[in-house]
């Protein structure tokens, strides 16, 4: 990889300044501080919640419990502090054991840490300039570790703050892994015949001899991400998504990708979606997912600890992301050019990226550039997202044009099905 020095036209913005001076006089009709005020008026963190309601004190020994308290009713963080302090222990502190996560398709494992806290590491399988063979199926394809890094970071440069924080780290196979390894994990590592550690661990896809994890001769990377808090004390719901694909290779259209009125016929009458926030959710799920290239989104999960305030989506599996910048797959989109809704706070931070000295791929190489696997990304990537960014103002400024209200029916703080 070449330095920052040499890479400056990587990030330069895939601009269209007609476009962007209309776009401009949206945002000059709608009062967006007011709008943006009214997405989520009153944000209770866990540590509020629990206090209110049994007057319980909530421990925060560790940067986990700091972290666990700061989970809020309108995303998952805001204290930055507490999420700096949490990467930086997630990729620094010892480890006490490592253990297989059951029930994954491709290679997991738990991570145990000295202070009894968890997360989950994906271990490196191809370097950053792979990319996914267009034969392959979406829900075939190679997770990658730095895919779930770059997207925690893309979802906090956006103003999202509901993914999971995920950072890098290095791991000795011997010494961090196997040494450490519960028997069901130690049992699958061997020496590879260039004389490497490896090991296959147990998954659906992907975990034998053929496609082992190995070092060189006995260091790789990985992404580290932390474990939510228990079900049993902070339950989450768990949602199929109306855009979910169908992962199925003789039917490989869903209903949504045929009729561009799903969204008005279907979805907004869906009671989880007419009213409220959810649909405003699942439209930035997608705008994120466009912008990243994840086709593979047919869940997310929610948590309903909050019982005054709606449930929000967590941005959580993102490992399939990034795997091609030749290719932008238009009907992730679909969720935002059929329902034509989306958020004040979002409309304005894309409008900010497109048309402003820093770029959308700017700011997120500077907000990555401080991770300890820094470059995260092949540099072939931001041409792409910016690509991708320009389509997704082409179809917002669609959407306005096309209603009778113009901004003010597709940039609201909320949605109502009335």
């Amino acid at each position: 990889m070449t330095k920052d020095v040499d890479v400056s036209h990587f990030f330069v913005p895939h601009i269209n300044w007609t476009l962007a001076k209309q776009l401009d006089q949206y945002l000059f009709d709608l009062n967006i501080s007011e709008m943006v005020a009214k997405e989520c008026p009153k944000n209770e963190t866990l540590r509020q919640f629990w206090k209110e309601k049994n007057g319980k004190i909530v421990p925060e020994r560790d940067s986990w419990e700091k972290f666990y308290a700061d989970i809020g009713s309108c995303d998952v963080y805001r204290d930055e502090e507490v999420v700096e302090k949490l990467l930086n222990d997630l990729t620094k502190l010892p480890l006490k054991s490592v253990s297989i996560m059951d029930g994954g398709t491709q290679v997991k494992l738990i991570f145990t840490f000295e202070n009894d806290q968890q997360a989950v590491f994906k271990p490196m399988r191809f370097g950053r300039d792979y990319e996914s063979d267009p034969n392959h199926f979406y829900f075939s394809d190679f997770e990658r570790h730095n895919a779930e890094i770059a997207t925690f970071h893309m979802d906090k440069i956006l103003g999202f703050r509901r993914a999971v924080p995920t950072v890098g780290r290095i791991v000795n196979l011997t010494s961090d892994l196997r040494d450490k390894a519960e028997k069901r994990l130690a049992k699958t590592f061997f020496i590879s015949p260039a004389k490497n550690l490896c090991f296959v661990s147990k998954c659906d896809y992907y975990c034998d001899t053929s496609h082992a994890i190995c070092g060189t001769p006995d260091t790789r990377e990985g992404s580290v991400q932390v474990f939510l808090p228990d079900e049993t004390s902070v339950p989450r719901k768990h949602n199929r998504s109306p855009y979910r694909r169908t992962y199925s290779k003789k039917n490989q259209i869903a209903e949504w990708q045929r009729n561009m009125n799903y969204c008005r016929e279907n979805v907004k009458k869906m009671k989880r979606y007419a009213h409220g926030r959810t649909l405003l959710d699942l439209v930035d799920f997608h705008v994120m997912d466009y912008l990243i290239g994840n086709q593979d989104r047919h869940h997310y999960e929610a948590f309903s600890i909050f019982t005054n305030a709606p449930s929000y989506a967590i941005h959580l599996d993102n490992g399939r992301a990034f795997g091609r910048t030749d290719f932008d797959d238009d009907d992730i989109l679909l969720p935002l050019r059929q329902c034509c809704v989306l958020r004040p706070s979002t409309f304005f931070t894309l409008l900010k990226y497109y048309r402003e000295p820093i770029s959308l791929t700017k700011a997120l190489h500077q907000s990555m550039s401080k991770d300890p696997l820094a470059p995260i990304l092949a540099y072939k990537h931001y041409p792409a997202m910016e690509r991708r960014l320009h389509n997704i103002m082409v179809h917002i400024d669609k959407c306005i044009r096309e209603n009778p209200k113009g901004p003010e029916g597709v940039i609201m703080a909320e949605y109502h099905n009335n």
